[in-house]
């Protein structure tokens, strides 16, 4: 199949560009690492509805340096490239379009720290309040790329942050001014509509001072307990799917031809909630969050998402074991075609299974299943370090669904993705 990975040049201008910056920015010289993955999968599923194999690269370049001892800074950026065409175009600002670009700027952050209590950061940052390692009720105003769903990756918002710590209290305010920044939808056979006879316009909110966003968050350690308070006022990040008017594509034999239209569309949110974790010693460790969400909208429900979970450490195990639940509060006065990623889970158990002593190899399994449902994910991978920090994966994805239960009897995101359960390999390098 024809390659569409970037040239060559694209990349390493936007490293060398990175690394000469960070340079330049620094009293002192900067400490800069990165991260490498080649990926490869077979999709053994006769019946997937995309190419039976994809190849995927992804490298990270990071760097943080020290201006004065008050004034430090931070940067990450990222090249990706695939071959089954859910990469296109060098760069795209406030995730514009609908495919990843090829270079993504992560974070490029400044820290100012006028006292030992307070740290302002301005430039791109992630900004995520979750205590959840997957599901995240709390992440509020990270964008995602979630070209594929199951290499999800946050990314920074332009935004200006402060940060007070004082004994065991802390408080944090981030605002983002102006303009808003959608997450990335899943692409290709991942694709949450799959009609193609539709038009798929995204709804982008315009660049204006109402359209700002700001987020806080109060929190405290209380012996062994961490509690936070947090509120979130702007747009949800992630999509709903609305009908819209028809739109007249052309003519045929002198009649008028109309295609119908989805519109991406992103919320109001008015958002409010808590997280709270506590230690039972060295190796048990639980945790709370719980976030109410509320629009004007008349196309979003407003609803209640909740997570609990147990971590438990023994050795070089690690044991997690969680769960999801997601209550509507207030329906919706007018009916969409999708509610979207928000409301894919109603009733979700979770957890995780990792092996890692610090040798030569490590391994971990993660699943869930939805119990309002019928649907569970399955993934595996098992990694052997052949040389330093250069490690081989063995991967693997599985998606079991039947016919979920809808009082509308529409199909379940995860009727339509039970026919992409995927084998693999991955090869990646740390420097």
């Amino acid at each position: 199949m024809p390659s569409r990975l970037p040239p060559p040049s694209a990349v390493v201008v936007f490293f060398a560009l990175a690394v000469l910056a960070a340079g330049a920015a620094s009293a002192t010289p900067p400490t800069i690492n990165g991260h490498v993955q080649y990926e490869t999968f077979g999709y053994p599923d006769p019946d997937t509805t995309g190419e039976r194999w994809e190849n995927f690269f992804a490298a990270t370049l990071r760097a943080h340096g020290e201006i004065s001892p008050e004034l430090t800074w931070q940067f990450e950026g990222r090249a990706v490239a695939d071959d089954v065409a859910f990469t296109a175009g060098g760069y795209s600002l406030r995730n514009a379009t609908r495919r990843r670009p090829y270079l993504s700027l992560i974070t490029a952050v400044l820290d100012y720290r006028p006292s030992e209590n307070l740290r302002v950061s301005v430039g791109n940052q992630v900004v995520s309040w979750s205590i959840f390692d997957e599901l995240q009720p709390a992440n509020l105003m990270s964008p995602r790329d979630e070209s594929d769903p199951f290499r999800r990756i946050d990314q920074g918002v332009p935004s200006v942050a402060a940060h007070y710590g004082s004994g065991g209290a802390f408080a944090e305010l981030v605002v983002v001014p102006l303009a808003f920044t959608p997450s990335r939808l899943p692409q290709g056979r991942w694709d949450i509509i799959r009609n193609e006879n539709v038009i798929r316009p995204q709804d982008q909110p315009p660049v204006q001072l109402d359209e700002t966003q700001a987020g806080a968050r109060i929190g405290a350690h209380l012996g062994q307990l961490e509690a936070t308070v947090i509120g979130y006022v702007g747009r949800d990040t992630e999509a709903v799917f609305v009908p819209g008017p028809l739109v007249l594509v052309g003519f045929k034999n002198g009649r008028p031809q109309f295609k119908a239209q989805i519109i991406d569309r992103y919320p109001q949110l008015r958002a409010g909630g808590v997280t709270a974790s506590y230690p039972f010693g060295d190796r048990v460790i639980m945790r709370v969050e719980s976030v109410y969400y509320n629009s004007p909208d008349r196309f979003r429900d407003d609803l209640l998402q909740s997570v609990a979970g147990v971590e438990y450490a023994l050795d070089d195990w690690r044991i997690v074991a969680s769960y999801l639940r997601d209550d509507q509060i207030i329906a919706a006065p007018e009916e969409v075609t999708n509610k979207g990623e928000r409301q894919f889970f109603q009733s979700f158990i979770f957890g995780e299974i990792r092996y890692d002593a610090g040798g030569r190899l490590r391994g971990r399994l993660r699943g869930g299943y939805d119990a309002t449902g019928d649907f569970s994910l399955l993934q595996s991978e098992l990694s052997y370090r052949v040389w330093q920090t250069v490690w081989i994966s063995l991967l693997g994805e599985q998606v079991d669904a039947g016919k979920r239960s809808y009082e509308d009897n529409k199909t379940s995101y995860f009727d339509t993705i039970s026919h992409e359960d995927r084998l693999g390999t991955r090869i990646e390098y740390d420097f």
